[in-house]
């Protein structure tokens, strides 16, 4: 049993996301259910990933290429950036993350403002968009990086921003 769950809560896989994805307690939050989504892709559970899609947009045809995806990856922690709305007495909520991966061995970040709604009484995700980001002040090579991963710029994002030479 691990010290906490893939989503970042403290409580175990198994007292958090794990009753969630069993079908033992629903998402009461568009929050706890963006976090249980992220958790099922840690473990590649494309089946809660797809029963967790608004029935409008189920990407039932993409099946596949969501499993090879979420496998491929190595997952590493997911920050919750903003939540608007989405409590349980709402109908619709956004929830602003970031999640943190590696793909090939190079860390990404996927971040996405969701849009969850209320279908038949359980949160669902219905989209996201990418946020358009701000370009931030770009740090000497030497320092931190900006995204939090703990090497310098110059080892990390520094090869990524399109422009810098």
């Amino acid at each position: 049993m691990s010290s906490s769950c893939y989503c970042g809560k403290s409580n175990s896989y198994e007292e958090c996301c794990g009753v969630i994805h069993s079908g033992k307690k629903k998402a009461e939050t568009a929050e706890e259910l963006m976090r249980s989504r992220y958790s099922a892709f840690v473990i590649a559970d494309i089946d809660y990933i797809l029963k967790t899609y608004a029935s409008k947009t189920r990407p039932v045809n993409q099946v596949k290429e969501i499993l090879d995806w979420a496998k491929s990856v190595e997952w590493q922690r997911l920050e919750v950036v903003n939540i608007n709305n989405g409590n349980s007495i709402d109908n619709i909520g956004h929830v602003e993350f970031k999640a943190y991966y590696k793909e090939d061995g190079i860390d990404q970040c996927l971040h996405e403002n969701s849009f969850f709604e209320k279908e038949d009484e359980q949160w669902v995700y219905v989209s996201g968009e990418y946020p358009k980001e701000i370009k931030p002040k770009l740090p000497n090579r030497n320092d931190p990086c900006y995204c939090g991963s703990g090497k310098k710029f110059k080892k990390c994002c520094f090869g990524k921003i399109k422009g810098n030479n």
